[in-house]
């Protein structure tokens, strides 16, 4: 009963993957290749607030929004979905996002947990290193 059971769980994660490429959503290979090793800025809609996350090429995070810093973590679901997790929460809690390019630079974070509006990048540069809490996010 076990291999039945594991070709469906296969099956289900490529049919996951397949239609978030239909949909135009970076796949898992991609979000790895693009998102570990990048510093990030942007604004989020529909606050119009800046924000500004720095992954470092092992996932390791630090985060700003508005006038709040954060440390964290970045992993990568099978579906290509970005998960982030904050030291504010233990780690315990993540919230994941769907990405799409908007251009060869720039992104687009769409939910999957929910609708907390979407993050827009407005500058993307390559990262092997994180500037700490006290580094503007503008």
């Amino acid at each position: 009963m076990r291999a039945p059971v594991t070709a469906l769980a296969i099956i289900a994660v490529t049919t996951a993957a397949a239609a978030a490429q239909a949909a135009g959503y970076l796949s898992a290979p991609e979000a790895r290749r693009v998102f570990f090793g990048i510093d990030m800025r942007g604004t989020h809609q529909p606050s119009g607030a800046a924000w500004r996350e720095c992954v470092t090429p092992d996932g390791k995070t630090s985060y700003w929004h508005a006038a709040a810093y954060d440390e964290g973590r970045l992993t990568i679901r099978q579906d290509g979905a970005l998960c982030f997790s904050y030291a504010s929460s233990g780690y315990r809690d993540s919230a994941c996002w769907k990405v799409k390019r908007v251009n060869p630079t720039n992104y687009r974070f769409e939910s999957v947990d929910g609708d907390e509006g979407v993050f827009l990048t407005t500058r993307t540069q390559p990262a092997q290193s994180c500037p700490g809490r006290d580094t503007p996010i503008s």
